[in-house]
């Protein structure tokens, strides 16, 4: 069983929110930010677990809001928190190597501390399928840190499991993957955490591939 399955959401809250990781709240500005940047919509979130960040969604005219997790007790208080202010919300408990859409054709997909467990390449290919052109891909890394181990140490054992599945992802190369599946940087930043970490935060946007007619 994937360890994420075995999370209680009171844990994973507690864990990101503890003081010296701080990162609940940081993912929850930056799902703000995006949601205000491009106001999609139609949206998609990966790895949406209870809906951090949902709340910024009401009173938008959101379309399409569809949220994908692994863990089912995840999705289900999110359903609970946000069904009824959010209308549009569709939830979907799957693997998201595994998970598939057709002719989704999506204004905005945000995928954030996502690709440090599924296959990058794969899921970055099936991403550019599933947005529109012009459409935006949303990022968040978590950065190699000297310093400090890929999970942070707090008192939560369920959390641990993760140690052992967390593969950093370095962000040139996820840029020149996202390049070759025409999704191109059009922003990133880093935002320092705690005990020396940092995220990366990247906006790209699908390109139109013209074809020249001789």
């Amino acid at each position: 069983m994937n360890p994420w399955q075995q999370i209680p959401s009171n844990e994973y809250e507690a864990h990101m929110s503890a003081p010296h990781v701080q990162q609940l709240q940081i993912l929850n500005e930056i799902f703000r930010k995006v949601l205000d940047q491009f106001n999609p919509r139609s949206i998609c979130v990966l790895g949406c677990t209870n809906g951090n960040g949902f709340e910024h969604l009401i009173g938008r005219e959101t379309e399409t809001i569809l949220g994908v997790d692994i863990n089912y007790k995840y999705l289900a208080e999110c359903r609970a928190w946000f069904a009824e202010d959010l209308p549009a919300l569709n939830l979907v408990c799957a693997n998201i190597d595994e998970f598939e859409m057709s002719n989704s054709n999506l204004d905005l997909i945000h995928a954030a501390l996502i690709f440090e467990y599924i296959d990058v390449k794969r899921a970055i290919h099936k991403v550019s399928n599933w947005l529109r052109y012009g459409g935006i891909l949303s990022v968040v890394l978590q950065l190699n840190s000297e310093t400090s181990e890929p999970v942070s140490e707090t008192p939560y054992e369920s959390i641990k499991n993760l140690s052992s599945i967390i593969k950093l992802v370095d962000e040139r190369n996820f840029v020149y993957t996202a390049e070759k599946s025409g999704l191109k940087e059009i922003y990133s930043t880093q935002i320092n955490l705690q005990k020396g970490k940092k995220f990366y935060v990247g906006y790209f946007k699908k390109m139109e591939i013209f074809k020249i007619i001789s």
